[in-house]
């Protein structure tokens, strides 16, 4: 059943955004799916690992959500180590973030301090932690995937970054925009 939002509400999520440098590296990947298979929805988004799934909220209250983001402490950066891909059933394609505890607990850390301020609005996510640089999600169909898959098989990524920021971004005009951020 669909349920309508009121018009004040937007739709935000909590992220680490990856530095320019690997946002660029990434991208041609996005365009690719673009190209060769009309898949748009990651194109909408920075390279980013999620934190916080997008969630709507109230807009009156985003002064509350970055202030939030700001509260939150106690956290050292984080290296990042990128390599190779993999997919989510056949609906997303992603660049694989190796496993780093560090980054997971970081995640839980985030999660637990936004669960703290905004209960009713962020939802504990209860799926387990896969970081990784989504390429193209939603719009992939089945068909698409099998090729899009055998294409990615045969390609190599590998890159690494230290992410000291943490990023809240919102839905704006259909692009998610990275509206505070702060350093880890």
């Amino acid at each position: 059943m669909y349920t309508s939002r009121p018009e004040t509400h937007r739709m935000y999520y909590v992220a680490i955004v990856c530095p320019k440098e690997i946002d660029e590296k990434v991208y041609p990947f996005k365009e690719w799916m673009r190209k060769q298979f009309g898949c748009m929805v990651a194109l909408k988004s920075p390279g980013h690992i999620t934190l916080i799934p997008p969630f709507w909220m109230d807009e009156a209250r985003e002064e509350e959500l970055t202030a939030t983001l700001h509260q939150l402490s106690g956290n050292e950066s984080v290296s990042v180590e990128l390599n190779g891909f993999s997919h989510f059933g056949d609906r997303v394609l992603f660049i694989l973030v190796n496993e780093n505890e560090q980054l997971t607990v970081l995640k839980k850390k985030t999660e637990a301090h936004f669960l703290q301020n905004f209960s009713g609005v962020i939802k504990k996510d209860e799926r387990p932690f896969h970081p990784h640089i989504t390429i193209a999600n939603r719009d992939v169909s089945p068909g698409t995937f099998v090729k899009a898959w055998d294409h990615f098989l045969k390609e190599k990524f590998e890159s690494s970054f230290i992410a000291d920021t943490i990023s809240v971004l919102k839905l704006n005009s259909g692009k998610w925009e990275v509206i505070d951020e702060k350093k880890i």
